[in-house]
């Protein structure tokens, strides 16, 4: 009896939190609609532009955007949902991203397309995202750069061969069951030596189909791709290639784009083990790892301070002094971080060096000011106890 009331009570608080936390639902996902003239159609094509909730509150007025790009206007729904939910927890694991879908079928593109299949050396449907849809997108909102591909079947393909022939359109693509069979724009055919082509920016692709009757005709060109990608993908391509043969192939880009976001952004949100192959090479190696993502792969800062930290820890047993000038050094690349000058503090008191232990979580609580009341609160109470146990050595 005592354990179901306290389960009950568990769920209850929790309820009372999510009650605090809601909003309505037609403002997680706000839809703006984006008009695009083009030289290669006759009428402008209408896109959904959704928006995430933060992108018009005050707080955010000046940040900038990740993309995601599906070609199946049917997309949008499955898309944002799963973006909101997977963003709106501290955009873990799903950083804050504007989805773009067409706003239904237009006859024009998909001629365009079909065009494809006929003239596979015709890239006008490239040229059309290149300077018509990309930088109408970019001109209108405020995107950082990253731009990521969604595809499934057909437009997979789409995704493929943009990949192979125009990979600087989008910095990931994220395919499901893409429909190769017959060589579609000789991607199967042209694989090997388009992608041994040096690509200045690191790329990412997430590959997956099944074996679903509608996927099976596509199987043995998939088969023939993927040996492609291990024969002659550049070091600059992360690339992956799943088969989840026991989901349908309806499932197949709701399960990509989980799993591909998650993966995609790993090294924005996990740090490395200390005992990593780059971890090991010292705090150096870290900082210069975090520096080619940044610059090759994001397009802007992304932070080293989780693995210093990291391995600083690892260290502080076995190499105290050597531990502890990684702190000083996280502290130093990360001034405005509470959490650095905090771990830092906390090298100190480890050490016994209570007096510089206070010095360091003072200023983490000062910097802590600008965070939401728990982190403040959190560093608040290191820097008491910190105090406590410098009185205590004082009596």
């Amino acid at each position: 009896m005592i354990k179901i009331f306290v389960t009950s009570l568990v769920f209850l608080i929790g309820l009372h939190s999510i009650v605090v936390e809601a909003t309505d639902v037609k403002e997680l996902n706000p839809i703006q609609s984006l008009k695009v003239k083009s030289k290669y159609f006759k009428e402008a094509i209408e896109y959904n532009v959704t928006l995430p909730k933060s992108y018009s509150e005050a707080k955010g007025k000046d940040k900038k955007y990740f993309v995601i790009f599906d070609l199946h206007p049917r997309s949008q729904p499955y898309l944002s949902g799963l973006h909101d939910w997977l963003s709106h927890n501290g955009e873990w694991p799903w950083l804050e991203s504007i989805v773009i879908t067409p706003a239904n079928y237009n006859p024009e593109f998909a001629k365009l397309f079909e065009q494809i299949v006929s003239e596979p050396s015709n890239q006008t449907m490239l040229d059309y995202f290149e300077h018509d849809l990309l930088n109408a997108i970019d001109e209108k909102y405020r995107t950082n750069g990253f731009k990521i591909y969604s595809g499934f079947m057909g437009n997979g393909a789409l995704g493929l061969f943009t990949l192979l022939n125009r990979p600087k359109l989008f910095n990931a693509y994220i395919i499901s069951s893409p429909s190769l069979a017959n060589d579609f724009g000789l991607i199967t055919s042209e694989s090997k030596i388009k992608l041994a082509s040096k690509d200045d920016q690191m790329r990412f692709l997430y590959l997956a189909t099944g074996n679903h009757q509608y996927e099976q005709a596509n199987l043995p060109s998939f088969d023939l791709f993927e040996k492609a990608l291990k024969a002659s993908s550049p070091s600059t391509l992360d690339w992956q290639v799943h088969r989840n043969n026991k989901s349908n192939y309806m499932s197949q880009p709701i399960i990509s784009i989980v799993n591909g976001i998650e993966a995609l952004f790993n090294d924005i949100h996990t740090d490395l083990k200390a005992d990593s192959e780059i971890s090991i090479n010292g705090a150096q190696a870290i900082i210069d790892y975090y520096a080619l993502i940044s610059d090759k792969k994001y397009g802007f800062d992304i932070s080293a301070e989780g693995s210093l930290k990291a391995l600083a820890k690892s260290l502080m047993a076995s190499d105290s002094q050597k531990g502890l000038t990684i702190y000083q050094r996280t502290a130093a690349l990360y001034p405005e971080s509470a959490y650095a000058l905090s771990s830092l503090a906390k090298a100190y008191a480890d050490l016994g060096d209570v007096n510089k232990a206070v010095k360091y979580q003072t200023q983490a609580v000062e910097k802590s000011k600008s965070m939401i009341v728990w982190h403040q609160n959190k560093h608040k109470q290191y820097l008491d106890e910190y105090i406590e146990k410098l009185n205590d050595v004082g009596e």
